[in-house]
């Protein structure tokens, strides 16, 4: 509501209305609307807003709209024929962004693909598919960014989200092993992943290291 009030009034001549996004299945009862009350009961403040609940948007009506950053999302939705529409997602992103914009929405485009399967054929789709993009758009980020000093924690920080958003919740002990890896062992894991078939092959390279 904060942003609500200054935005009618910088667009007191265009139509404004308020969208809630949800994903990963939350907010399946909530209606649109909302109010406040007083001590009393009484309301004092209402509003409505339109509810869009990704897995039941058709990813069709997603990548419709041509808007890259939303294309991250798209493995949230309802895809019929997932190959041909994943292609055209990271089709548009990688026609529409470059540097490390794109590295970003390629990898929340794959973390946020939760189905096991759409994930690999994303993958498959960015690495192998002729867009340009020879190796897991992960390992281009942060090679870019290993020139750079000081992004140790946000490698380790992508590397247990990916991990976690594939394994589930991760150990103390395998989050501290993660966290002692070098930045060229992180990379060689985030490579290692594509070929994992189980939790227990992450096991076994850390064992190994």
């Amino acid at each position: 509501m904060k942003w609500s009030g200054p935005t009618n009034v910088a667009n007191r001549d265009h139509p404004t209305y308020s969208v809630v996004w949800y994903v990963g299945r939350v907010g399946a009862h909530d209606e649109g609307q909302h109010e406040r009350t007083d001590l009393e009961r009484h309301t004092y403040l209402a509003w409505r807003y339109r509810v869009i609940r990704l897995w039941q948007l058709d990813g069709e009506a997603l990548l419709a709209l041509q808007r890259p950053a939303l294309l991250a999302l798209i493995g949230q939705t309802h895809l019929r024929d997932p190959k041909p529409i994943l292609t055209q997602a990271v089709r548009q992103i990688i026609a529409s962004t470059s540097g490390e914009r794109q590295a970003q929405l390629l990898a929340e485009f794959l973390l946020l693909c939760t189905d096991k399967e759409i994930s690999a054929m994303a993958e498959q789709i960015i690495r192998y598919d002729r867009y340009g993009i020879p190796e897991s758009p992960l390992i281009s980020k942060w090679r870019e960014e290993g020139r750079i000093e000081g992004k140790e924690e946000e490698r380790q920080a992508l590397l247990l989200r990916l991990l976690t958003h594939r394994y589930g919740s991760l150990s103390a002990e395998v989050t501290a092993q993660i966290q002692a890896l070098t930045a060229a062992q992180m990379l060689d894991l985030v490579d290692a992943l594509l070929d994992f078939n189980s939790r227990d092959d992450l096991d076994q390279w850390l064992a190994q290291r």
